[in-house]
């Protein structure tokens, strides 16, 4: 075949026979079939191919010749011949995870089993979907940790954020409830969904954990603060998610061809909200009340003696401290008035 290959080339791009110096220039000489016999297909028939023996037969007489498409270029990939297969996506019926999936559990494995030395590696949406996985992994948790910051600066507290913060995990398997419920796949889109949920099931907790503080702050009694604060706060956080939930609604119900694609974000804030607000106004009084049970027990152990419930929360001296600022702060300057006559 290496022999056939070589002379069918040589007679149609040419053999280089000799090199010839004219001036500056190197002028290379090659031997091929004249123009005529190189422009009409035909012709193929006529060529003669040399045997190792040194006879001329016709190309039919050594070889089938078939006629198929060329390759344009062989690309390579860390030395090994490399063939680029691309599909574009057809999101009415399937989205990339769907696909890629079915690829990795009913194609590969019959390649692989039939082919055993080729290999096989996803890119295009696949691999995006892999590189911004990875800038997640990294933004998400400095987010996390902004909100931290940013909560704990404000209730003056490094357990209430805590407590705040246990609402983005209801989110996430609320989202992940919606999915479920809806049939879908959980792709990129969905995360960056959960990504921005994570912001904003922490409102509603917010709201409720400041009212409670401030109940506690003008002396109500710590329990009573915990479900007064509830009942004082239902209807504004309600009245958020149902908001919320119904502004995402026509989004997650259009079933246009442009809206296939963020349906998975809304999906997720939208269910990720409802199950975080329900959970928020039952649970999260429960977690105030286990760290007031905390805080008495390390206070026990510190003093020798059982406190009260407002004795060791802080929400409780919350507008002494204020007091204290006020009087400690500079009094402000006089305003100048003349002198008489």
């Amino acid at each position: 075949m290496s022999d056939l290959a070589h002379q069918v080339f040589a007679g149609y791009f040419g053999e280089e026979a000799l090199r010839l110096q004219r001036g500056r220039d190197d002028i290379r000489v090659r031997v091929r079939y004249p123009i005529e016999e190189r422009s009409r297909l035909s012709e193929l028939n006529a060529v003669r191919i040399r045997t190792p023996r040194g006879f001329e037969v016709p190309l039919r007489s050594v070889a089938d010749v078939s006629y198929g498409p060329g390759y344009a270029g062989i690309t390579r990939t860390n030395g090994l011949r490399r063939i680029q297969v691309d599909a574009e996506v057809d999101y009415a019926r399937a989205n990339p995870t769907e696909i890629t999936n079915d690829l990795q559990t009913n194609c590969f494995p019959g390649l692989r089993a039939k082919h055993p030395g080729v290999m096989m590696s996803l890119q295009g949406a696949k691999r995006d979907t892999a590189e911004s996985m990875n800038s997640l992994f990294i933004g998400f948790p400095l987010a996390l940790i902004g909100i931290f910051v940013i909560i704990a600066t404000t209730f003056r507290s490094y357990a209430q954020p805590v407590i705040i913060m246990f609402t983005i995990p209801f989110g996430i398997i609320g989202a992940l409830i919606g999915h479920l419920v809806m049939g879908l796949d959980v792709t990129l889109i969905s995360l960056f969904g959960i990504v921005a949920l994570s912001g904003v099931v922490v409102n509603d907790a917010i709201v409720l954990i400041e009212c409670i503080n401030s109940l506690i702050a003008n002396g109500m009694p710590v329990f009573d603060a915990l479900k007064r604060g509830g009942a004082r706060r239902f209807r504004a956080i309600f009245l958020t998610t149902i908001t919320t939930i119904g502004g995402l609604y026509p989004m997650i119900a259009e079933k246009d061809f442009q809206a296939q694609f963020l349906i998975p974000m809304a999906l997720s804030l939208a269910y990720g909200v409802g199950l975080a607000t329900l959970l928020t106004l039952f649970l999260e009084p429960c977690f105030l009340g286990i760290l007031n049970d905390i805080r008495r027990l390390l206070f026990a152990v510190r003093r020798g003696r059982w406190p009260t419930p407002e004795e060791v929360e802080p929400a409780a001296k919350r507008d002494e401290d204020l007091e204290q600022l006020q009087d400690e702060a500079p009094a402000p300057p006089k305003a100048f008035e003349p002198a008489g006559d």
